[in-house]
């Protein structure tokens, strides 16, 4: 219906500028009809222009928003943890100290021999192997805390000292 309406109002506005246009008086000159028939003219053409803007913005498409469905909340259960594991703090390996360099550089039959010392002293109660382990190392630094060399198995030269000292 509105369409009907524009255009039946863009046909009268032309019909009254025409009109105009030829019922102007005969007295007046060539341009002043001139202007009028452009003013006519400027109408005519606003109104067509006018008419297919409002048809065109008639033909776009419409977009609605569909409306959202409900959903269920979806929630995040996580599985498992993973066990941490931490790296121990770095020690000195056994074998790598100073003590324990030492003592494999003495003979087989020597290092029995300071393993039997440290054993009839009560220090030692590991197997008369010659192999320098745990009880060894600890048998060892027992000895010399109990005679003040405690720091000396630290160093070679210390070792050597309360190695000879069980020897000799």
């Amino acid at each position: 219906m509105l369409p009907k309406i524009r255009t039946a109002t863009t046909a009268a506005i032309a019909a009254i500028a025409l009109a105009a246009t030829v019922a102007a008086p005969v007295q007046a000159g060539q341009r002043e009809r001139d202007f009028l028939k452009g003013v006519a003219a400027t109408v005519i053409v606003g109104t067509v222009i006018n008419n297919l803007n409002a048809q065109r913005a008639q033909a776009q498409p419409r977009y609605f928003q569909q409306p959202r469905q409900h959903q269920q909340p979806q929630y995040y259960t996580p599985g498992p943890r993973e066990p941490a594991y931490f790296a121990q703090p770095s020690r000195p390996s056994l074998s790598s100290t100073a003590a324990a360099q030492a003592f494999k550089s003495y003979s087989p039959t020597e290092r029995r021999a300071i393993q039997r010392r440290l054993a009839r002293a009560g220090y030692y109660t590991g197997g008369i192997d010659g192999v320098f382990g745990p009880a060894t190392f600890r048998a060892v630094s027992a000895y010399a805390a109990d005679r003040g060399l405690q720091g000396r198995i630290d160093t070679a030269s210390g070792a050597y000292t309360v190695y000879d000292s069980l020897i000799y």
